[in-house]
This record gives C-alpha cells, structure tokens and sequence, in this order.
C-alpha cells in the first residue's frame, strides 16, 4: 500500500480541511487618539442585506445592542464628558434606543460582560444620553462607527447605518493637560529653569495655542522666543506670520510671510511655496472704489436684468454630485414672490415630491400621498423640512438676488482681493440674529460684477466654515445663474460635493 494512502487512512480526520466562512456580521475594532486621549471602539458591523433596520428589524423604544454578537465597548484611558456629563476613564458597553419621530437615548454601561443586550440592567448604567438622530441621503449598507469633527478637544462619535446617523458630542480636557505640561516644561518660567526648553518646545505649544485660539500674545512671546533660540526656518515663520496675521499686525504678518517664501524658494520646498504664495495674495487686499452695497447692487443688475426674481416663478433642472460617486437629480420651481415652491427630487429608486403655497402643504412618495411612518422618517416627509428645504434652495441659487431680503447686513467697507487666483471683489455680509449667525464673505468680478463665489464662517476665528466656487454660467428665463457650485471646508479644503445646472 502506498504511503501517503496509509497515512491518509490512518489519520483521516487530522488531513480534512478546515470550512473557511467569514461571519454575517463582521468584527471591527477603531483606535483613534484624540487630543492626548486614546479610543478603542470594538463591535460587530451587521449589514441591511435589504431589510427595513429601524423601526421593524431592531424595534423602536427598546435597548438595542448597536451592533452586533458582543456587546460594544468603548475604552479610553482618560477622564472625558459627554453630553456635560463626567465619565470616568474605562471600558464601558455601548447600547441605544431607537425612536421613530423622537430622541434616541445613548447609554454607557459599566457592565461588560453581556451577549449583546441579553441580561441588560440599567442600574449598570453610567451616562444616558438624549441624541437627535439625523437622517442620511443614502444608505449606510453596514453598520459603522467613526469619529468625525476632531479637534485637540472635541470630537463627534458617529454612528451610522441605513438611512441614519447618531452623533455623540465628546468633550476631553486636552487644554488643562497641556497647559500643565507647559507648566512643568519651564515655558511660563522667567527667567527659564536650569534645565532650558529647547526651541521646538517653545514652537509646540505655540502653534497649539494657535490652532486652538488660546492666549494669542502668549503664543506670539512663544514664537519669538523659538525665533531667538532657532533661527530662521521657512515652516516656522509661516505659522509665526499666520499668528501676527490673527492679532491683527498686518504690516508685521506680510513682512514675515514674504521672508519664509523667500526661504522655502531656497531650500527648495514646492509645497511652502505655493501656499504661501497663496497667502500672500489673499493678505494684499485694496480698497474698492464702490461700496459693498452699490457692489451687491450692480451684481443683482447683471444676474436679474428684467428684476423678474420676484416677479416671476423660476424653473430649475439640477444635477447634484457628492462624494464617492453618490448623486440626486432635483428639479425645482421658486416662485420668491409668492412664497411658493415646488420640488422632485429621485434619489436610488424613490420619486419624492414636495409643494409648498402660502396655504398648502402637499408631499408625496412615489406617486401616492401615502407612506408609512419610516418612509415619513427616511425621506423626512414633512412640512417643516420642506419649508427648509425652500429657503436652502431659493438661497442658494437665488444669489446674489437674496441679499436683498430683510435682515441682511452688506458691510460698507469693500476691497479686492485674490480669491482662489482670481482678483475679485469681496464683501461681508452678515444678518439680524433672528435670521442667522454666520458671517458670510461673497466675490464678484471687477468687470461685471457676476458672482464668481462665496464663503461662510460658522466661527470666523477657528476657520470653522464651507467656501463655495463657481463656474460658467447658464440661462434660467431671465436670470443668469451660476451653472456649477463645488463646496468645500475650509482649513482641510475637503470636497463635499457639487451642484450643476443641466439643460431640460
């Protein structure tokens, strides 16, 4: 008898093979540092595979694993607060309750212990937490969980799955800990310690009070402090020049910027170059000969020459791409004067319809006035979302026509500017508080005085904000619109989609 036959008779069950089938619910674990704190996020990652999730597969108003298998743990090794409640560092269960129109309730649970929710105690419970849940464009096919929103201390956890999104708020104490390491660095020491900090601590905790907008003349002492004790190197002035440039010392900021292009130009350092460069030109700003409203004025004349914005109802076809190859097709009729609007917009395989009139509110989904409780949810059929979707989109691309409304402030003071590498007009705007809070910042062309782009800031002074280009133009009746929006963030200039005009 042959050898191998022999072996194979002899130990037949030590040669079968091993069944290889991956889980329904695949494990996934998250480490993220945030600030000086460190995350660990493990679960299990369902997936729809065509149910209805919320509301039929995990039932509303019931503890609800938020996963799959094993319980959830999140694990962080430092003290945090979520929703102004003090959690102490640890390993804790994650579990919600679902709701259909209403709060979910987010839960961190000492025990760890559990098979999902089976033998759930809420006397275990160490924070409850009321969170709005947020309804998303496309669907989620597995569940996920991520950070979003980082800063040194702050971050968002996001959950996401199917049509929704739960964002938990995390403050962390990274400014109490790095103040006290900088206590004990010797940098608020004078004179210096025996044991001196070296320049790039002084350059640290500079750039953190910087990006942090902390005590920028504390900052700036910092940097001068690096400056003396390193010399002169192109990466570090930049950032001691963006600091003179937030305290307000222009004159100072050009001169030092200017210095480190020269630098970077040197080394060579493409990258320094062309960013400060950039810079250069949005600081070297000039007096317009106009003011901001006779600007706004002229603009409004060339984009509505007929004055037909209020006269008239306008008709819109769009085409609105968002990242990762996601895209709705919306049409729209604004009707400004009569406070009238009307919407289609098909997104996957769902027709949505809405209509609003100064007395009317009509809705319907596929064709039929009727739906059920979570199509009403997913689609957010309803009348208040369809009077906000009326101001986003008349807003939108009723500009710049729009800064004509009541409460709109148009600073007088007018410059221009580098814009993106375009020398145009800018011109601040802001607004009655009963109408909003941002501050926005818009750009016509010095010839005709189209709109050619806007930004606006959530919170000028941490850059928190989107700026919006504009490209080529199209024809709507008698309107002359911009024909492509493209948005990003500011500070990481992350794409976020784009919005286009296209012929009927």
């Amino acid at each position: 008898m042959p050898k191998l036959l022999l072996i194979c008779l002899l130990f037949p069950f030590g040669l079968r093979a091993q069944l290889l089938i991956p889980p329904a619910s695949a494990p996934a674990e998250l480490h993220t540092q945030i600030g000086l704190t460190h995350f660990t996020l493990t679960y299990s990652r369902p997936s729809v595979n065509g149910r209805v999730i919320f509301g039929e597969l995990i039932p509303y108003g019931e503890v609800w694993r938020t996963g799959a298998n094993e319980a959830t743990l999140l694990r962080f090794d430092q003290n945090i607060v979520i929703g102004e409640q003090a959690v102490p560092a640890g390993t804790y269960a994650i579990y919600t309750v679902p709701a259909a129109a209403a709060e979910w309730t987010f839960i961190l649970s000492a025990d760890t212990t559990l098979w999902g929710a089976r033998g759930y105690d809420a006397s275990q419970d160490v924070l409850r937490l009321s969170v709005p849940a947020q309804q998303l464009p496309e669907r989620i096919e597995t569940l996920e969980f991520r950070w979003l929103n980082l800063t040194h201390a702050h971050a968002d956890l996001a959950l996401e799955w199917e049509y929704t999104r739960l964002k938990i708020p995390v403050e962390l104490g990274t400014h109490a800990e790095v103040q006290a390491s900088i206590a004990r660095a010797g940098l608020l020491s004078d004179p210096a310690p025996k044991t001196a900090p070296k320049a790039d601590d002084y350059y640290r905790a500079a750039r953190y009070y910087l990006d942090n907008n902390l005590d920028l003349l504390q900052a700036k002492n910092w940097m001068d402090r690096r400056l003396l004790l390193g010399g002169e190197q192109f990466g570090v002035m930049r950032y001691q020049a963006l600091l003179e440039h937030r305290l307000g010392h222009t004159a100072a900021a050009q001169r030092i910027m200017a210095r480190s292009l020269e630098l970077a130009a040197q080394a060579p350092n493409p990258h320094y170059v062309r960013m400060n460069t950039q810079t250069l030109r949005e600081w070297a700003r000039q007096p317009a000969t106009l003011s901001g409203p006779d600007i706004v004025a002229r603009s409004i004349a060339y984009h509505d020459p007929t004055h037909a914005w209020l006269r008239q109802a306008h008709t819109l076809h769009l085409y609105e791409g968002r990242p990762g190859g996601g895209y709705r097709i919306t049409d729209l009729v604004l009707d400004e004067g009569n406070g009238a609007f009307a919407m289609t917009q098909r997104r996957d395989q769902d027709l949505v319809y809405r209509q609003l009139t100064a007395d009317t509110c009509m809705l319907q989904l596929n064709g039929r006035t009727t739906f059920t409780a979570a199509e009403a949810k997913r689609h957010r059929l309803t009348c208040e979302r369809t009077a906000f979707m009326r101001n986003y989109y008349s807003y939108l691309w009723g500009l710049p026509m729009k800064l004509q409304d009541p409460g709109t402030h148009i600073d007088d003071d007018a410059y221009l500017v580098d814009f993106f590498g375009e020398s145009l007009l800018q011109v601040k705007v802001d607004y009655a508080t009963e109408v909003g809070s941002d501050v926005w910042y818009f750009y016509f062309h010095p010839a005709t005085y189209a709109l050619r782009g806007y930004r606006f800031y959530h919170d000028e002074a941490a850059n928190d904000g989107e700026y919006i280009l504009l490209d080529g133009e199209a024809q709507v009746g008698p309107l002359r619109l911009p024909a492509r929006r493209s948005w990003y963030t500011h500070g990481d200039r992350l794409f976020l989609g784009s919005d286009e005009i296209i012929a009927e």
